[in-house]
């Protein structure tokens, strides 16, 4: 396999969060697991005769936002148009969508590969708007179909073939996941069917041309390609490229032809099946749609979304990198979630050392907070407790093993930081009372300071050892150690 190479592009159905689905007034659930079926229905959604659709200013906003965080550009004057296909969760016999002139076109997307050592940039095609369609559910002999999902806001997200490995899929998604919460334009729940990953994934001998050269929808040097469909998580997508390259690599091997079709992904047996061959595709007859009008945007409507965009966890992570010195290890969790990261950047910017406010916030408060499954914004204490309580630990003022548990004081109670550590009598000796110390357990333990004088350094854990012991934990370790070597030598 290793004379073969991948290559894939993408096409992501993000669902928008707005409040009203795209053409009329219904309520855009986001959720449907305990919703009635058929409960957010009007003419419009339900392609009543005579309906007409309307688009609606909120999903516009939040599409042209996620175009914007794409790095697209924003076409001022654009289109909808009509793709038409009979299918029963379709009653209209057609989807409003975009195809001769998209709203967003030509972006980019970075996003980091192997640990965040090596940097990655995948082009966009297109991001279009479109209306999602109905649900069908199947349940032995019937059909039964849920209008609910009807006409919901969909951007659908089209890249370039600049793909050559499942794990930058994976990664690249990952990033899109986060560029599409940190800007509250949709949840992008893989699970609950917010986000949608179809791979077109094909392979070629690895001695011809780079994607660099054959990128422009010059797709006949790219190999037959196969659609990959029906993958709701990370590592299902993962895994359903990993089988399907080895797949057609056997087929070529073995001088067969790669059809090229549509496949659905059973996880569950980790194997795929043919859904659709190239002879079965559908003539979507393509044309404008007659009951809208061109889409005509302003300038000042296009940099009102533009002003809302935050940094990218990409910016983000790379910040973390370069200018902290951070691993995978702080990096992954802080540029996760956006409340998250924002707690981080506040910490330092008040004065918390960033390595300090990472550990915290890594090892210790996401720690509480996973084991409870809440978030950040459900805890009892106050930003301003937990600020203080870092601050007094870094000052030297408590200990950390004090420290954490203060902390486990507040996040039970909600209780501020100095209360807790008056009443448990926290207060770091003063440097006369640690000397006492020192001298006395020097004198208890010759032998330890027979082995620091002969270089063996192990002995001076062992008396900072005895040191904290003596002290009920009150003694600075680092001070202590300084003592140690002062007297000793």
């Amino acid at each position: 396999m290793s004379n073969y190479e991948m290559v894939i592009w993408l096409e992501i159905h993000i669902k928008l969060n707005s409040k009203t689905k795209l053409f009329c007034s219904c309520k855009n659930q986001q959720d449907f697991e305990e919703l009635k079926p058929n409960t957010n229905v009007c003419p419009v959604c339900t392609g009543q005769p005579g309906a007409l659709p309307v688009l609606q200013e909120e999903p516009l906003q939040k599409a042209v936002k996620l175009g914007l965080a794409l790095n697209c550009h924003i076409n001022k004057f654009s289109n909808f148009d009509r793709k038409s296909y009979f299918y029963p969760d379709l009653p209209m016999g057609y989807q409003i969508t975009q195809l001769f002139q998209p709203t967003n076109v030509e972006g980019e997307v970075k996003f980091f590969v192997n640990d965040y050592q090596e940097e990655k940039s995948v082009k966009i095609k297109q991001a279009h708007i479109e209306a999602d369609a109905w649900k069908t559910i199947h349940e032995g002999w019937k059909a039964f179909l849920d209008y609910n999902r009807a006409a919901t806001p969909l951007v659908e997200i089209v890249t370039y073939p600049d793909f050559r490995s499942e794990d930058e899929v994976v990664e690249f998604l990952k990033e899109l996941q986060r560029i599409v919460r940190f800007n509250n334009v949709g949840d992008a729940d893989l699970e609950k069917g917010q986000m949608r990953v179809d791979v077109n994934i094909s392979i070629r001998k690895k001695s011809e041309e780079s994607s660099e050269e054959a990128r422009r929808d010059d797709y006949s040097k790219l190999g037959t390609r196969v659609e990959l469909k029906n993958m709701n998580s990370f590592s299902a997508v993962k895994r359903a490229i990993q089988h399907e390259f080895k797949r057609q690599v056997k087929l070529v091997e073995e001088w067969k032809q790669v059809d090229q079709e549509t496949r659905g992904w059973n996880d569950t047996k980790w194997t795929s099946y043919t859904m659709r061959t190239k002879e079965d595709a559908l003539d979507y007859r393509y044309f404008p749609e007659p009951d809208l009008p061109p889409l005509e945007l302003t300038d000042e409507f296009i940099e009102e979304q533009r002003k809302q965009l935050v940094e990218s966890s990409f910016e983000r992570a790379k910040r973390y990198k370069e200018k902290y010195g951070f691993h995978k290890e702080f990096i992954t969790p802080l540029i996760s979630d956006l409340e998250i990261s924002n707690y981080f950047e506040k910490l330092v910017t008040d004065g918390i050392k960033p390595k300090n406010a990472a550990k915290w916030i890594v090892t210790i408060l996401l720690r509480y907070l996973n084991d409870d499954n809440i978030s950040l914004s459900d805890v009892k204490f106050s930003y301003k407790d937990f600020l203080a309580l870092l601050k007094k630990e870094q000052d030297g003022e408590i200990l950390h093993s004090q420290a954490k548990d203060v902390f486990k004081e507040m996040y039970n109670t909600g209780r501020n930081p100095k209360e807790i550590i008056d009443e448990k009598g926290y207060k770091e000796q003063d440097d006369s009372e640690l000397e006492e110390l020192v001298k006395s357990v020097l004198y208890e333990n010759p032998k330890a300071v027979e082995d620091i004088k002969n270089w063996k350094m192990k002995a001076i854990g062992f008396l900072v050892g005895q040191i904290m012991k003596k002290s009920s934990w009150r003694a600075n370790p680092a001070k202590a150690k300084n003592m140690i070597m002062k007297i000793v030598w």
